[in-house]
């Protein structure tokens, strides 16, 4: 028999026991015929029909050697099968449903977060969107028709309380020590453990205060022994308190079997099987011995009202890269972001084109919060049309490393002068639901900022970071992170002569390479200038303002973080996230 030759992609390659090399291969790879959602990239097989969104209406679509689509009309559900407050609809003529997801989460349940940056304890509750393995390679969907017939699928019968669906993220099904998936190994499959970012310790995540109408621990053991059900439990959807329920995200219920208190109990408690009867009991959660203080998520505790240095992860990098020779930010070669791990990307959307620009530079300083120049920001600038990319080495192509937040809210100094650029420094608070944003990771970590009047050395060699322009006249923004180095300049040479005759303020300061080599250029502003101090990298100056880019004898002008200490922690302390 004649069979045309093809490719075959990894779903067939699961099919042959010894590669795609065979022909035999061919004949039997033939069968796995799939298709690939093109709005949402799930994978159907032949035969399947699903629903989904498309232009704010919904449309059926059935896998028959390739999607074929059309708009149906819809009702509401009888009883709501989506999870974390979605809406769910069904189709007219047919059994189908769907789910009209809230901000922050997707899937065909909601039950994605997307916004769940890291993993609480063994991650057994790790709804997040993490799909790397521990060795690089990337996560095969739950669904593929590779997975046919291992033990964790899309097609367990309990997978969506498992969190496993038609997506390809880490997930801990089995309670492991961390969240898995399956990946490809040459031919065969095999499972690894993902490099999901763990959730920093808080050692009141584990305790109650007052009633623990707030506990969000882990905790999933009745008093009397017994093992909670999940709150998604088929067992308990027609009880008032499950994972359905409208509000469920902001009574912590959801796809796991943890205690919660919902209803304001005497304490957390959940549901469990005693005797073969349904019923709940309390759980044996201690008592908190005080009041916390705010948990930092970048490290240990500390005061709730200032950024001020922490000392155990700020300005160094985890990979030990602070003695790798570094290339130049401007007109030389690339750079990785664990070099600069603190760098962020400020990007505006434009509702024209429908999606975000690069704007500005910004820097970590700590999990919720990101320094940045003043002069980046127009007045018309909505904080919701803003968006702070952390771990991206290259500016436009997404990375399993990256952490995207919103822009909660910003504030420019009262006093910038949009002339002179004195005061050119803005803070960004960034969107969290949950205390927490930015996770450590090597390419992710806050800078150190300095004490209030620390002086360096005149001519301290420093770093400058940021993904603008190559030349001064370039059209286009560089595709990749750059890095360079640059001297302090005594104050006495940091005046107007060398500038054109522009004013320079005590709220400034000069740096530059004498050779001409290395500088700032446009969309570099609101980066960082950082400086070693007692081993530790130093925020010493945010990206401002120069006289072009990279002339010899011309320095580029920093905003001076020094003198802005407690304007930060003034804002800080005024608006808690």
């Amino acid at each position: 028999m004649f069979v045309t030759p093809f490719v075959c992609d990894h779903d067939s390659v699961s099919c042959c026991l010894i590669g795609c090399v065979l022909i035999v291969c061919l004949c039997v790879c033939v069968l796995s015929v799939h298709c690939v959602d093109s709005e949402t990239s799930a994978v159907h097989k032949t035969g399947d029909t699903w629903l989904r969104w498309r232009r704010q209406r919904v449309e059926y679509c059935r896998c028959a050697g390739r999607e074929r689509c059309h708009f149906v009309p819809v009702i509401n559900c009888y009883a709501s099968l989506c999870y974390n407050g979605g809406t769910c609809k069904e189709a007219v003529y047919t059994s189908d449903y769907i789910c009209q997801c809230p901000a922050g989460f997707s899937g065909t349940h909601c039950e994605i977060n997307t916004n769940e940056k890291c993993a609480v304890g063994q991650g057994e509750g790790y709804r997040g969107t993490w799909s790397i393995s521990h060795s690089g390679a990337e996560c095969i969907n739950w669904n593929a028709t590779s997975l046919r017939g291992r033990r964790f699928t899309a097609r367990k019968v309990d997978a969506n309380s498992l969190g496993l669906g038609n997506h390809n993220f880490c997930r801990n099904p089995d309670n492991d020590s961390t969240p898995w998936c399956y990946v490809y190994k040459g031919t065969q499959i095999v499972w690894e453990f993902c490099s999901v970012p763990k959730c920093p310790e808080d050692k009141y995540q584990e305790c109650v205060l007052g009633s623990g109408k707030s506990y969000r621990g882990t905790t999933s053991v009745s008093k009397s022994g017994s093992h909670c059900l999940p709150w998604d439990s088929p067992a308990v959807k027609r009880k008032l308190n499950n994972a359905w329920r409208p509000d469920a995200l902001e009574l912590g219920l959801g796809s796991h079997s943890f205690c919660r208190n919902p209803d304001g109990d005497a304490g957390p408690w959940c549901h469990t099987y005693r005797n073969m009867q349904l019923t709940w009991e309390l759980c044996d959660v201690p008592k908190c011995s005080r009041r916390p203080s705010i948990i930092s998520t970048l490290g240990p505790p500390r005061a709730p009202t200032t950024i001020n240095n922490n000392r155990a992860t700020c300005g160094q990098r985890l990979d030990n890269s602070l003695n790798r020779p570094a290339y130049r930010i401007f007109g030389g070669r690339e750079s990785d972001i664990t070099d600069q791990p603190w760098q962020a990307a400020i990007n505006v959307y434009q509702a024209r084109s429908r999606r975000h620009f690069h704007r500005c530079g910004g820097v970590l300083i700590d999990s919720c919060w990101v320094l940045s120049a003043a002069h980046c920001f127009e007045a018309s600038d909505k904080a919701e049309k803003l968006e702070v990319i952390l771990g991206r080495t290259f500016r436009k192509q997404n990375s399993s490393s990256e952490q995207i937040f919103k822009v909660d809210k910003y504030w420019t100094h009262e006093k910038f002068d949009n002339e002179t650029f004195d005061n050119d420094i803005a803070l960004l608070r960034l969107k969290s639901d949950i205390g927490i944003c930015a996770v450590n990771a090597p390419e992710v970590l806050p800078v150190c900022l300095p004490e209030p009047g620390l002086v360096l050395p005149s001519w301290t060699e420093c770093e400058i970071s940021g993904y603008g322009r190559d030349k001064e006249f370039s059209a286009e923004y560089s595709e990749r992170v750059k890095r360079g180095y640059v001297r302090l300049w005594p104050n006495e040479r940091c005046v107007p002569d060398v500038l054109s005759g522009r004013p320079v303020t005590t709220n400034m300061l000069c740096a530059g390479d004498t050779r001409g080599l290395d500088d700032a250029c446009k969309g570099d502003s609101g980066g960082p200038l950082v400086c070693r101090n007692k081993d530790r990298m130093t925020l010493m100056g945010v990206i401002s303002w120069g006289d072009g880019c990279g002339q010899k004898d011309k320095p580029g002008v920093y905003t001076r973080v020094t003198n802005y200490i407690n304007w930060i922690n003034g804002k800080i302390k005024a608006n808690p996230v």
